[in-house]
C-alpha cells in the first residue's frame, strides 16, 4: 500500500461530498456556511404558508361557483334548441 496520503483525502472527500475543508492539508471538516436570509425571502417564508391555506379554504367556493356557471350555461343551450 502507498504511503502517499493523498488517497485518503480522496476517499474523504468522496464520501463527505456537500462539506468544505478548512485547509488543503486539514483533516478537519466544516459543513457550508449559510447564507443570512434577506427581505424577500423572509417574506416568502412568512406568507407562503398562509397563501397556501387561503388557497385551500377558498378552494371549495370556487368549484361551487365553477358548477353554478356550467350549469347556467348548459341550461341555457337547451331552452335555445
Amino acid at each position: 500500500m502507498p504511503r502517499d496520503p493523498d488517497h485518503v483525502l480522496d476517499a474523504i472527500d468522496g464520501v463527505v461530498d456537500d462539506w468544505e475543508t478548512l485547509s488543503a492539508d486539514a483533516m478537519r471538516w466544516t459543513p457550508p456556511e449559510k447564507k443570512e436570509p434577506d427581505l424577500l425571502s423572509e417574506v416568502a417564508e412568512i406568507f407562503a404558508p398562509l397563501t397556501n391555506a387561503l388557497t385551500e379554504a377558498f378552494r371549495p367556493l370556487g368549484d361551487a361557483v365553477t358548477r353554478v356557471l356550467d350549469n347556467f350555461i348548459d341550461g341555457s343551450d337547451d331552452e335555445e334548441r
